[in-house]
């Protein structure tokens, strides 16, 4: 009997496989026809109207998009290019009508990891929007974004030596975006809020940059001196200094925050609040521990003096997060579903995956990164914080302990490829901020297990 399930079951299972290959080469048969398809109307229109019609543009760039999703990437650029060039022929070398092809190019070449010529695209893109006439829309905002979106990229793909290059771009052009906001939608438009919150992360990032030691940081920290109005003032700085300006920097910004939300027509005291919450985040941050918890615990007030229940407030509160938190956001229900899971044990199950070696301990501000597991080193740590501020003294030493680092930890497993695997896990917890648990206004003493991907070497 249980031979005759054995081997019904391998039967199925390879019933399955097959099936699902069979699956497969349809799907990539019908790709290939329908490639086949789309070069053939592109012959059809070129023969008709001639080589440099504008009526072959959206054919070719329909084309070249099929040829990118079958990793085409060559035949794509070269289309891709032709199509540009049709479009200045008709309407100028500066038309706008070019930009979309520019940035498709842009995409295609980070895709095929051609990042030099990428760099090129970028950069022809970034000075077009600062020195040629363009309307300010919300479409402009979107591509001041999607063109950050790619230096970030940038920041782990491309060569170490281009990565302050790159996280400068990103920075500039963020700060290019708060200025179209404002001009666009006011001072105190919500539309400001996320923009405000990345600008000051940037600053938290760069603090991080020039507070780290190491060979990766080194070449980071060079190259963004190099490209940086900041960075080469940084050259000359000392390190305290540098933290205190980047904390008032991001503090600013986060007060504009607070500011939008105070305004008389902003909806409740909900947004107030969060608004509060990132604050002492901030303070945390900077290790302004007293300031952080009376920021914590106006931010659970005013919570529930907005109508919020206590029930959805403590469970907003039940578990540690991992500082800076990727997106602002104004009100607690968004945030509770990014809640990571607890699994049904005590321990909340925490999730960090590095951006970057020159930086660690900070996490992707790409929604879409993500490492391979089995490239990437790991570990997976049990780990307690506090629920309040100390200092405890051993002779003449201090040792302060507060309710955003971590007083106790456990490497579990991980760090495959270094030996001490304890010594690694300490470090890189003694950087991490955590935002701590709450209950009923408190700060608690809170358990959690923490796995960080580490970014593999640049």
């Amino acid at each position: 009997m249980r031979a005759t399930l054995l081997i019904s079951s391998c039967t199925l299972l390879l019933l399955g496989s097959f099936a699902a290959a069979q699956d497969q080469t349809a799907r990539n048969l019908q790709a290939l026809a329908e490639l086949e398809a789309a070069r053939e109307v592109l012959d059809v229109i070129e023969f008709e109207f001639g080589r440099d019609a504008m009526a072959l543009v959206e054919p070719m760039e329909q084309l070249a998009d099929r040829l990118m999703t079958l990793n085409q990437f060559d035949e794509a650029d070269a289309l891709l290019d032709r199509a540009v060039q049709i479009t200045r022929y008709h309407n100028g070398l500066h038309s706008p009508a070019q930009l979309s092809l520019i940035r498709k190019r842009i995409e295609n070449f980070t895709n095929r990891q051609a990042w030099d010529d990428a760099r090129d695209q970028m950069e022809y893109l970034f000075t077009y929007y600062l020195r040629l006439p363009v309307a300010l829309n919300a479409n402009l905002i979107d591509d001041f974004l999607e063109l950050a979106e790619q230096h970030l990229r940038g920041v782990t793909e491309d060569s170490i030596e281009e990565q302050g290059f790159h996280f400068n771009r990103a920075h500039q052009l963020n700060l290019v975006m708060i200025i179209a906001a404002r001009q666009l939608h006011g001072d105190n438009s919500p539309v400001l809020v996320p923009l405000l919150y990345r600008q000051a992360q940037h600053y938290y990032m760069f603090r991080k940059i020039f507070d780290n030691n190491g060979a990766n940081n080194t070449t980071f920290r060079d190259s963004l001196q190099e490209y940086s109005t900041s960075g080469a003032r940084a050259r000359h700085m000392l390190r305290k200094d540098l933290k205190r300006i980047y904390y008032l920097e991001g503090l600013d910004l986060l007060n504009q925050i607070e500011t939008i939300y105070s305004e008389p027509d902003a909806p409740g005291l909900v947004g107030q609040a969060m608004s509060e919450l990132y604050l002492a985040d901030w303070h945390n941050l900077f290790d302004f521990s007293d300031l952080a918890v009376e920021g914590y615990e106006r931010a659970y007030a005013l919570l529930i003096d907005s109508g919020e229940s206590r029930e959805r407030v403590n469970a907003f509160f039940s578990q540690p997060r991992i500082l800076p938190l990727p997106q602002f956001h104004a009100n607690i229900d968004a945030a509770l579903v990014e809640l990571p899971s607890t699994n049904n044990t005590a321990d909340s199950q925490l999730m960090l995956t590095e951006w970057t070696t020159s930086i660690p301990t900070i996490a992707s501000p790409l929604n879409s990164f993500h490492r391979d597991d089995e490239e990437s080193d790991y570990a997976l740590l049990s780990m307690q914080l506090p629920a309040e501020n100390r200092v405890s003294f051993l002779y003449s030493n201090r040792f302060p302990t507060s309710i955003g680092r971590v007083s106790a930890m456990e490497a579990i497993t991980g760090f495959r490829q270094i030996e001490d695997g304890r010594k690694e896990a300490q470090e890189r917890l003694e950087q991490l901020r955590f935002r701590p648990k709450m209950v009923d206004g408190s700060v608690v003493e809170s358990s959690s297990l923490l796995r960080v991907e580490i970014a593999a070497e640049d």
